[in-house]
C-alpha cells in the first residue's frame, strides 16, 4: 500500500495544481467552466428523479446529489468552488499572481454560471423532467428562498467548506477510488445538511426560474451573490488558508523545506 501524503506533500500538489490552471488561457477555461456548470447540473437532476420517485426528498435522493460533483471533478472541469483553494495556495506563496488569478476566478464563475443557466433552460423548456420531479424542485428551492441574505451567506460558509476540502483531499489521494469516496461523502453533506453551493443550487434555482416559480432578482440577490460570498470564504480562509499555514508553521522537512525551516 502508497503510504500517504503529509501535510506539505499536499500543499505541493495543490500548488501544482494551481500553477497549471493559472497558466491556461482564459478561452480554455471558459469552455471548461461552461461543461462544469452544465455538468454538475445532474446533481439537481438525480436529486429531482430521486425524490419523485421515492415520494419526496430523503437518503435516497441525498445519496445520488453528488452524481455532478463526481462527474466535474473526476472529468477535471473548471469549478469556481474548486478554485478557491488550488490558485490560493499559488497567490499566497507568490501574491504578485493575484490578478491572474482574479482573471481565472471570473472567467471560471461566469462560463459555470452560463453553463447552469444553458443546462436550466433546456430541462424546462426542452420539457425534459416529468412534472413530480420539477415539483421535487420547486419544493427545495421555496424552502431555500425564505432562509434570507444572512442564513444563505452562513450555510454556504460550509458547502464552500466542504467543496474546497474535497480540492484537498482529491490532492491527497493516492488512487481514483479514495477520490470518489472523498467527492462522494462531502457532496452528500450540501444536501443532507441543507448547505448551498452557488453552481450546483443555481441550476436548482434557475429551473424555477425558467418555470416561472421564482424571480431573477430573487435568484441574484437572495441566492447568487449571498451563495457565492459564502463559497469563497468557506473556501479561501477554512481550507485554504488554514492548510498551507499548517504547513507554513511547521519546523518539518517538507517540499517547501527551505521556506517552512526557520531553525537558520
Amino acid at each position: 500500500m502508497a503510504d500517504t501524503k503529509n501535510a506539505g506533500e499536499i500543499l505541493k500538489a495543490v500548488v501544482e495544481d494551481g500553477r497549471e490552471e493559472l497558466d491556461r488561457a482564459s478561452l480554455g477555461l471558459a469552455f471548461s467552466g461552461v461543461a462544469a456548470g452544465l455538468n454538475i447540473s445532474f446533481s439537481a437532476v438525480a436529486l429531482a428523479v430521486v425524490g419523485a420517485l421515492t415520494g419526496g426528498v430523503g437518503l435516497a435522493a441525498y445519496l445520488v446529489y453528488p452524481l455532478g460533483f463526481l462527474i466535474v471533478i473526476l472529468g477535471k472541469a473548471q469549478l469556481y468552488t474548486e478554485n478557491t483553494v488550488t490558485p490560493v495556495t499559488v497567490a499566497l506563496t507568490d501574491p504578485r499572481i493575484v490578478p491572474n488569478m482574479m482573471r481565472l476566478w471570473a472567467v471560471v464563475f461566469v462560463a459555470n454560471v452560463l453553463g447552469a443557466t444553458l443546462f436550466s433552460a433546456v430541462i424546462v423548456y426542452g420539457h425534459i423532467l416529468d412534472p413530480a420531479a420539477l415539483r421535487i424542485l420547486f419544493e427545495e428551492v421555496s424552502h431555500k428562498a425564505q432562509y434570507g441574505f444572512g442564513v444563505v451567506f452562513l450555510k454556504a460558509i460550509f458547502g464552500g467548506w466542504l467543496v474546497a476540502m474535497i480540492a484537498w483531499l482529491v490532492a491527497a489521494s493516492q488512487d481514483t477510488i479514495s477520490q470518489v469516496f472523498f467527492v462522494f461523502s462531502l457532496a452528500f453533506l450540501i444536501p443532507a445538511a441543507g448547505l448551498t453551493h452557488c453552481i450546483a443550487g443555481s441550476s436548482e434555482f434557475l429551473i424555477s426560474v425558467f418555470s416561472g416559480e421564482e424571480t431573477w432578482g430573487g435568484y441574484l440577490g437572495g441566492f447568487l451573490v449571498p451563495t457565492t460570498l459564502g463559497n469563497t470564504v468557506g473556501g479561501v480562509i477554512l481550507v485554504a488558508l488554514l492548510n498551507y499555514g499548517q504547513v507554513m508553521g511547521s519546523r518539518a522537512k517538507t517540499a517547501f523545506s527551505g521556506v517552512t525551516d526557520r531553525r537558520d
